[in-house]
């Protein structure tokens, strides 16, 4: 089997101590004036030039049934600001996780999928490969999750590092003939072409 060190399980405690205690899950809001439940509408408020600062361009409508009150959740995407905010869905929590895998000084990226979910691979250097981290699911080392576990019919998944872009797709399927015929936005040529230009 493949060797496994103690920074392999750091990554373990990090993704647990991350799910468990550290970032939280936002459907929708509590009502920031009465507490009671609110419920996230279509339509977008303006953002502010605090939330522009820390790139939310995208501001949700959490309205409070209530108390007619407009709960304002800015979708956060600078990872600093996430360590204060510490709530969010799955980009917030892969950001922040990335963040933090860095932080303690693992080679971490963050992870695209096509068919909306995101998040992060971490370099293990006793295995000499990139690990799978779901934050929001706890899990590692599983990148079959998405195909066999949830059903999703995969197409293009994208890992994006300090130093490359990577097409790391295949390493998520084991139905590589179908996810091929599903992958029409570009041809394969041209995907190639883009990635090798990113990198250069």
């Amino acid at each position: 089997g493949a060797h496994v060190n103690e920074e392999d399980f750091l990554l373990l405690e990090l993704l647990d101590w991350f799910k468990t205690s550290f970032f939280h899950w936002v459907n929708s809001l509590p009502c920031s004036r009465c507490g009671g439940q609110t419920e996230p509408r279509s339509d977008y408020l303006l953002p502010t030039d605090d939330d522009l600062r820390w790139d939310a361009s995208r501001v949700e409508n959490h309205y409070c049934n209530q108390c007619q009150l407009c709960n304002r959740f800015p979708r956060y995407n600078n990872p600093e600001k996430l360590l204060e905010t510490r709530r969010g869905r799955c980009g917030e929590w892969a950001k922040c996780f990335t963040l933090c895998c860095r932080a303690v000084g693992f080679e971490a990226r963050y992870v695209w999928d096509y068919t909306d979910h995101v998040w992060t691979e971490v370099y293990s250097s006793s295995q000499k490969r990139w690990l799978h981290c779901d934050p929001c699911e706890n899990v590692c080392d599983k990148p079959l999750l998405y195909e066999t576990g949830w059903g999703k019919k995969l197409s293009y998944i994208i890992a994006f590092s300090k130093d490359e872009v990577v097409d790391v797709t295949w390493r998520y399927s084991c139905k590589h003939e179908e996810v091929l015929a599903r992958r029409t936005a570009l041809s394969e040529a041209t995907l190639r072409e883009t990635i090798n230009a990113l990198n250069r």
